[in-house]
């Protein structure tokens, strides 16, 4: 059996409990189950939830901010969703969704859902993130949303309904501009695009997307005034320990302002390329891509408020990995997916 676990992000008022109570109420095959975490005692959202009529079974976190909570909390309530009694004539769940709170970031998540109980299960890991169209990104706690932004695999745009086209366009290349590596999502048909969001997240990337990502990436690169999107290539030939070392020295200097890491890099250590995936200074397990050994390199680094020469200097010329600013490209529109 395998699950499909979604980290539901977004900043505070951005539309996630809106978005995920309009997917239950068409979940008629009651194949999510639902986990709320919220700042606070009272469990506003949960209510919310649990008032669709859905029947999705839903546990609460009410202990604040999840990525603050112990590790083991987090998993325990995951496999007590699984692990629960179903209805009579439903099968097992399909997927989790966890609503985190406003202020969460994703990547202290991922890493307590990185756990062996939750191996049985086989997960696929996804973030999904809200992007407010009419309040845009919140300078305010800029920090939180753009943490939130970066980690996602596919940002919603919420709030279409309230712009005018051609600010929800200007809209989109801003929430683009946080992170060419996702999917951006929003538009007409709110069931299809509800579907889209919710059963069509993958997790991690099959070999050929990933490849297909990381050689996009430069191309669909937006411009950001706090926001840096590096592209980088291996100096061969490097060996993995340098690579992790680079990795490393890259988390050390960045700290809470490195935001997403994605590289397929080649080490003279292995016959096959290695993807690796870093969600702020959290970094997944490497992973050898034996399908991709035609795939070209490439390395994508987000990060917030980072001077890209300093970045260089701090890492050192001889560092195995060169980064540069992603080059100018054309506007990112072809990634806007409209549903009817």
């Amino acid at each position: 059996m395998s699950v499909d676990l979604i980290i539901l992000s977004g900043f505070l008022g951005s539309g996630k409990t809106t978005l995920l109570v309009d997917y239950l109420r068409q979940d008629q095959a009651g194949e999510t189950g639902v986990i709320v975490n919220e700042a606070g005692e009272i469990g506003i959202d949960g209510a919310i939830v649990a008032d669709t009529g859905s029947q999705a079974p839903m546990l609460m976190l009410s202990n604040g901010c999840v990525c603050c909570s112990l590790r083991s909390g987090l998993v325990d309530t995951v496999t007590a969703l699984l692990d629960a009694p179903r209805p009579s004539g439903r099968g097992p769940l399909r997927r989790i969704v966890l609503e985190t709170s406003g202020l969460s970031r994703p990547g202290p998540i991922i890493a307590s859902l990185a756990d062996p109980v939750l191996a049985a299960f086989q997960p696929r890991l996804a973030v999904v993130s809200t992007y407010d169209c009419l309040a845009g990104a919140h300078e305010r706690h800029f920090d939180e949303a753009a943490a939130q932004l970066a980690a996602a695999h596919r940002i919603v745009l919420t709030k279409t309904d309230l712009v005018e086209p051609q600010a929800l366009q200007a809209q989109q290349r801003r929430a683009a501009a946080f992170n060419p590596l996702a999917e951006v999502v929003g538009g007409a048909g709110r069931a299809g695009m509800l579907r889209q969001v919710f059963e069509g997240v993958a997790g991690e990337p099959a070999a050929g997307l990933a490849a297909q990502a990381l050689a996009a990436s430069a191309a669909a690169a937006q411009r950001h005034p706090r926001i840096s999107v590096l592209a980088g290539q291996a100096r061969a030939p490097v060996a993995w320990d340098d690579v992790a070392q680079w990795l490393d020295d890259l988390a050390g200097y960045c700290g809470e302002r490195l935001l997403r890491v994605k590289a397929l890099l080649r080490v003279t250590d292995c016959a096959e390329p290695i993807l690796v995936q870093g969600v702020g200074t959290t970094y997944g397990v490497p992973r050898r891509m034996a399908r991709l050994a035609d795939a070209q390199e490439a390395v994508v680094v987000i990060a917030r408020d980072i001077d890209p020469a300093e970045l260089a200097a701090a890492l050192g010329p001889g560092a195995p990995v060169a980064l540069a600013p992603a080059g100018a490209a054309p506007p990112a529109l072809a990634g806007f997916r409209q549903y009817s």
